[in-house]
């Protein structure tokens, strides 16, 4: 097993199994030297160390040791990579802020979750951030569920609501925690048996208001429903705005989430994910930090893609942390690097194409690789969305570049068929058909006839077909 020794030179040194020795980088020294703990992960040894500087953590990847807390009287080493002090709780050594290290425990039934009275703290063999949208004061964990007395999370790529999958562990619930008056509960307080339509998803009781969603549905099938809680929203002043944000006199609310600091009074919506205040524009529920209130605009019918411009940015929507550097992962609105925002532009409504004045942006994604001075969109056959430029044939669907085909003498020839100089294309097959004559080739109708010198092709149910003259 790894260990730390101070070697002949007085020198802190790591030893490996093999006998191997390795420096300790970073400055820590002999003087008043102590292992605190050591955390395996892998086939490296990560640790907690002391010496009369203060607490270092040492990372395994570098090497170095790095000095974080000075803080030696009230430190202590919670569990594995999990810390504290007299100020706050660390992750290695990261201070994560707020916390409060009196409060912080981990939640038993679960290697994932912690909390403190703040937030609840995620972490798994890759990722870390926290979530403070669940009551830890009530918070229970099994395995990779979380629950407070409201609402169930999930942990996946990070942690979400899971009101729908309420039925994965009720009867688990139920029988450890009998006394706990939670969802789970038969005489729970805020049941939506009763509940009725105010307005759009919103729903109201004689004591609680909701928001309704519907997945599964399907032809024949009907969706299942479920009523997410509005907690500590106001009966007697709820406005529904539209089918996604409503208002009290003290809350703007997204879905079934606070929109945290959103004014009110002067909050609108902007139709989708979209709103704003008298001084900040939101996507999701997330405020846009720096967005121009009064210039911001959304890109029409791209709501899904979040692609958003103000004078001086554009936008897209990305699964990102919700700030930084801890926070949770979920959509929010990032700007897209080097868009210029004067001259981006939407060449389709679904934002499967857009250009600015320097680049090309396939669902609002920049492709460098893409010449924007001969590029040009041809067609949109939904699913599939085509464009070309000097270098090549370009299917948004999928961001693939079509084999075999030279852009600089690609011809589109109706809405079924393009070619170049060596072969022929079918836009609704995407193939490629080099055996067909591309010198005498030409279209017949606009119903997909065409013909060379020794074939007729006509398309059917959305195959080539190929019959000799």
């Amino acid at each position: 097993m790894d260990r730390f020794v101070i070697n002949a030179n007085a020198l802190v040194v790591l030893q490996k199994e093999d006998e191997e020795t390795v420096l300790v980088k970073g400055g820590i020294t002999a003087d008043g030297f102590e292992v605190l703990s050591t955390y395996p992960k892998g086939w490296l040894t990560f640790a907690y160390l002391k010496d009369h500087q203060g607490i270092w953590w040492f990372d395994a990847r570098t090497n170095k040791a790095r000095l974080f807390s000075q803080d030696t009287e009230a430190f202590r080493v919670v569990h594995e990579d999990y810390s504290s002090d007299s100020q706050h709780v660390y992750l290695e050594d990261m201070p994560v802020s707020p916390s409060d290290p009196g409060s912080f425990e981990l939640l038993p039934g679960t290697p994932y979750f912690a909390k403190d009275k703040h937030q609840l703290y995620v972490k798994d063999s890759q990722h870390f951030h926290v979530f403070d949208e669940i009551d830890t004061s009530a918070a229970i964990a099994q395995h990779d569920y979380c629950t407070d007395l409201d609402h169930l999370f999930h942990l996946s790529s990070g942690l979400r609501y899971a009101n729908d999958y309420k039925h994965e562990i009720v009867d688990w619930l139920r029988e450890h925690y009998p006394d706990i008056p939670g969802w789970w509960q038969a005489d729970y307080v805020h049941r939506a048996d009763d509940a009725v339509q105010l307005a759009w998803n919103w729903y109201v009781t004689a004591t609680s208001l909701f928001y309704r969603t519907e997945f599964g549905g399907g032809y024949r099938r009907e969706g299942k429903e479920t009523f997410h809680l509005v907690r500590g929203a106001d009966q007697s002043s709820f406005e529904p705005l539209d089918g996604q944000f409503a208002r009290d006199r003290n809350r703007v609310y997204f879905q079934w989430r606070i929109i945290r600091e959103a004014d009110p009074d002067s909050f609108e919506s902007l139709g989708g994910r979209f709103g704003r205040d008298k001084q900040h524009v939101y996507y999701n529920g997330y405020r846009i930090e720096g967005a121009d209130v009064s210039t911001f605009e959304v890109l029409g019918g791209t709501e899904h893609l979040g692609l958003s411009r103000d004078k001086k940015d554009v936008y897209h929507a990305q699964y990102a942390r919700t700030r930084q550097p801890f926070g949770h992962p979920d959509d929010v609105l990032q700007r897209i690097k080097g868009a210029d925002a004067a001259t981006f532009e939407l060449l389709t409504p679904s934002g499967s194409w857009a250009v600015d004045a320097n680049q090309v942006y396939p669902w609002g994604i920049a492709n460098k690789k893409i010449d924007r001075a001969s590029f040009t969109h041809l067609l949109e056959a939904d699913p599939q969305s085509w464009a070309m430029d000097r270098n090549g044939l370009y299917n948004a669907n999928g961001k693939r570049t079509v084999k075999g085909i030279d852009g600089a003498s690609f011809v589109m020839l109706n809405r079924y068929w393009g070619k170049d100089d060596q072969a022929v294309f079918s836009f609704v097959t995407g193939g490629v058909y080099r055996t067909a004559d591309a010198e005498t080739f030409q279209v017949m109708d606009d119903e997909g006839s065409a013909e060379d010198k020794l074939f007729r092709y006509s398309i059917h149910d959305g195959a080539v077909r190929k019959k000799k003259k």
